[in-house]
């Protein structure tokens, strides 16, 4: 019979998640800021709607979750070949996820942001360095 205590659970840090949605909202900016100048310089195509925004943060949402979950669980290798083939395993279910998506939705923005969203993801790596850690609380004499 196990007599020892239980492990303590780890409390999941504040900080943790901040660098992923740092990304997440740059790359959505990058592709909503692209996005908007495509449809500007093209000659009749129909202005972007708050669906299409949405729909967009979605899409790149899902995409960079299981990008994330894919590296975490496949991280890259280090000799080139293996590479490729981790990404071309990566790329061609997104791709082909994406393409349906975007049949059945017919979204305003192109579904693809679903696969790109997951191939930089998968190849995200937050910033070296020590996860900062709130102080205590302060003792007074």
């Amino acid at each position: 019979m196990n007599t020892a205590p239980p492990a303590p659970r780890r409390a999941a840090h504040p900080g943790r998640w901040l660098p992923h949605l740092q990304f997440w909202l740059g790359l959505n900016a990058a592709l909503l800021t692209a996005t908007l100048l495509t449809r500007a310089l093209s000659t009749g195509a129909p202005p972007l709607t708050p669906r299409g925004v949405l729909l967009c943060l979605l899409l790149t949402a899902v995409g960079f979750a299981l990008g994330l979950a894919y590296g975490r669980y496949w991280p890259l290798p280090p000799a080139p070949f293996t590479r490729i083939a981790r990404t071309l395993l990566l790329a061609v279910p997104t791709v082909g996820l994406s393409l349906a998506l975007g049949l059945l939705l017919r979204p305003e923005i192109s579904a693809l942001v679903l696969a790109l969203a997951a191939f930089l993801g998968a190849q995200w790596r937050p910033a070296p360095g020590p996860i900062p850690t709130q102080p205590g609380p302060t003792q007074s004499r």
